[in-house]
């Protein structure tokens, strides 16, 4: 087994100590103890004028001599004699002051004395009586040592006033997945944290965390849209009960998540990221790590949910997207999965492929941060941004991400977490093959609908294209 560096100190440290108390030993058991059988008498204590006069030393005595009776037993050490039951605080006529019984006291000494030194030398953590008693009142020290091989981040965009559900969602994937591998935490804001958001998120992170504030450049209508038009869609959308539709900082969040979350500098450092929401619930252990999984697999993205999305919000998207295309064909991979987002209808009587609305759901998503940093994803992201459409209709990451993914690249590198029960509000989807265990590894909940049946689901558009032989192994 391998020694760390900590531990080797530790070893070195204590094997110092060992030597300094045996050379202590050496040096002073020969005055405290003396080698010859002395045996030591005490006629004034028992009153037994048949005894030798106290400190004659005589060679032994018979057994017939031995005195008799309560206390008057004798014990051979081998190099002290001396009665059973005496008292230990007797002077020159008693028993424990004289010198030739201090030696019995130097091994409980030298223990006492090593136990000290053991107490303080902690390395640097001082530890109280009071922390000793009370060690809930104490902050826990973690070893935030990344244990998981990957380059690879958890990754949440969250606001001060999220706390509570941040804390939520950190403690049930912590407690799922991330104590076993210790992936660091990067959380962004386009406000700055406050230190009881950083006191606590660091307290529930197995690993180390980070806090990043966004740039006002990429949290802000940009200059080429009409504020006062992107206003007045807003207003109408939220007239139309359109969910979201008059919310500013959703579009905000949607335009970052498609465009700029992977432009932050820290993330430079990483090729893999797994975005968790506030206020969302893991259902199964996860028992391996997803980003080495998709590595070794050749994946590049994976998702556990797919929905359908409001036709509302996206009015425009498709037909951008296929211009977009028809002046960059070498950007559609040829092994594409385009057949799983469209859908052949009519129009003005003629037939017409549209947007089926199909999208992988991305408050979940693992993916290479690598996807979205190529050129043919940036040029199609700065086309969509430039049409205004983030705001003046409320264009969502989900069906961006999704519609990219679809023409850009092999589907072969799509996958789906079929193994991963998963929770964001109102939607929620456990392993399908036994949905109230998977042998142990799940806890659904017992009155939960299956979310790859609902009117929202895309499950079957997914079989169509993929077929029913995805993954399936729930035994891990």
């Amino acid at each position: 087994m391998a020694i760390t560096q900590g531990r080797l100190s530790r070893v070195i440290t204590f094997g110092v100590m060992w030597v300094i108390l045996a050379s202590l030993w050496v040096v002073y058991w020969p005055r405290q103890v003396s080698f010859s059988p002395v045996v030591k008498y005490f006629p004034k204590t028992f009153g037994d004028a048949s005894l030798p006069s106290a400190g004659v030393p005589p060679l032994g005595l018979p057994k017939k001599k031995r005195p008799k009776g309560p206390g008057r037993k004798w014990k051979i050490s081998g190099v002290v004699e001396r009665p059973d039951g005496f008292p230990e605080d007797y002077d020159e006529e008693g028993f424990g002051t004289d010198k030739a019984t201090s030696g019995s006291k130097i091994i409980p000494a030298i223990a006492k004395a090593a136990g000290k030194i053991k107490d303080k030398l902690t390395f640097g953590d001082s530890v109280s009586k009071d922390q000793k008693l009370r060690p809930w009142r104490y902050p826990h020290k973690v070893d935030r040592t990344q244990l998981g091989t990957e380059k690879a981040t958890m990754l949440m965009l969250a606001r001060n006033n999220d706390l509570y559900e941040v804390r939520e969602s950190m403690r049930r994937i912590e407690d799922r997945f991330n104590h076993r591998f210790r992936y660091p935490w990067t959380f962004m804001n386009d406000e700055p944290f406050a230190e009881e958001f950083i006191a606590i998120t660091t307290g529930i992170a197995s690993g180390k965390t980070e806090y990043i504030r966004v740039p006002k450049e990429h949290w802000e209508i940009p200059n080429w849209v009409n504020e006062t038009l992107a206003r007045e869609k807003m207003r109408s959308m939220a007239e139309a009960h359109v969910v979201y539709g008059g919310s500013l900082s959703y579009r905000h969040m949607c335009r970052f998540f498609s465009g700029f979350f992977f432009r932050q500098t820290i993330m430079a450092k990483y090729d893999w990221y797994w975005r968790v929401e506030p206020g969302v619930d893991f259902y199964c252990d996860q028992h391996y790590d997803p980003f080495k999984w998709l590595r070794e697999n050749g994946k590049s993205y994976g998702f556990t949910v797919i929905l359908h999305d409001f036709r509302e919000t996206i009015a425009s998207l498709w037909e951008t997207t296929e211009r977009f295309f028809a002046e960059n064909p070498e950007y559609v991979h040829p092994n594409n999965m385009r057949n799983f987002v469209v859908e052949n209808t009519t129009r003005d009587g003629k037939p017409y492929t549209d947007y089926n609305t199909c999208h992988f759901w991305t408050n979940f998503e693992i993916g290479k941060t690598s996807l979205w940093t190529s050129e043919k994803y940036l040029k199609y992201f700065d086309y969509l941004d430039k049409t205004g459409n983030f705001f003046y209709e409320r264009w969502g990451d989900a069906p961006v991400h999704s519609v990219a993914l679809a023409h850009m690249w092999d589907k072969k590198e799509i996958h789906f977490f079929n193994d991963i029960g998963y929770e964001h509000n109102p939607f929620r989807r456990c392993p399908q093959a036994q949905e109230h265990g998977t042998a142990g590894r799940c806890l659904c909940p017992l009155n939960m609908a299956p979310a790859d049946e609902n009117g929202f689901s895309c499950f079957n558009q997914w079989k169509d294209t993929f077929g029913t032989n995805y993954e399936i192994d729930l035994t891990w």
